[in-house]
């Protein structure tokens, strides 16, 4: 569960909680403590993480929640509650976090091997924090650099390395951090990321500021 936010910190308005086995997303009003929405999300199965925006990446003007972001990738409108976008990636998404600039959201991945069993889970001793430049996918979409699958119309751009060789114009940013990561939150300062370990007994700091200038080009 992760409520909404407004000026950096809690509002009081909503609350959102994933239904990891259906794959639904519902939402809270704090006012009453009733479920007003559910809304069931396209093309997942099992998604784990679930957290709202702090800051609309589009108009910095909005300092309060606009998207909620689930760990399968992709957002929801946290007023509307319909499946905005989704972002294919190569490998899982875990826990979710996100900037309070409202330019990236991240994940956590501890399966970048695509193994189905434990044991093919395991064997890679760095796996990965992916970022997305959210702004940028907004973007695309608006510019209908986007597919649709099976019954869904909700728009997926691809967020694969493949698909996205440049940083100056990529839609993810993949940084490698060690063995089967399980959970990344920002610092209060918003300036860190720290992807906590799982098999590795160690947790990785990134900075917001480098992610950004990978974004801009200026690192490799």
């Amino acid at each position: 569960i992760h409520p909404s936010y407004k000026d950096g910190t809690y509002d009081g308005k909503y609350m959102f909680v994933n239904d990891k086995i259906h794959g639904r997303l519902a939402r809270i009003r704090m006012d009453t403590m009733e479920t007003d929405k559910i809304v069931e999300l396209p093309l997942v199965q099992g998604f784990h993480g679930t957290f709202p925006d702090k800051r609309d990446p589009v108009d910095p003007d909005i300092n309060k929640t606009t998207r909620v972001l689930c760990g399968g990738e992709f957002s929801v409108d946290s007023e509307s509650m319909e499946v905005r976008w989704q972002v294919l990636i190569d490998g899982n998404c875990d826990l979710v976090a996100s900037s309070y600039d409202g330019k990236l959201a991240c994940t956590n991945q501890y399966n970048t091997e695509n193994g189905v069993h434990y044991e093919d889970m395991m064997p890679s001793e760095m796996d990965a924090c992916l970022f997305f430049n959210v702004a940028r996918i907004e973007e695309a979409v608006k510019a209908g650099k986007f597919k649709t699958y099976g019954g869904s119309k909700v728009p997926v751009v691809d967020g694969t390395k493949a698909g996205n060789p440049d940083p100056k114009t990529s839609l993810v940013c993949y940084v490698p951090v060690s063995k089967n990561p399980h959970g990344v939150n920002a610092s209060p300062d918003g300036k860190y990321y720290a992807c906590s370990g799982k098999l590795s007994p160690t947790a990785t700091l990134i900075e917001h500021a480098l992610v950004l200038k990978w974004f801009d080009g200026e690192l490799k």
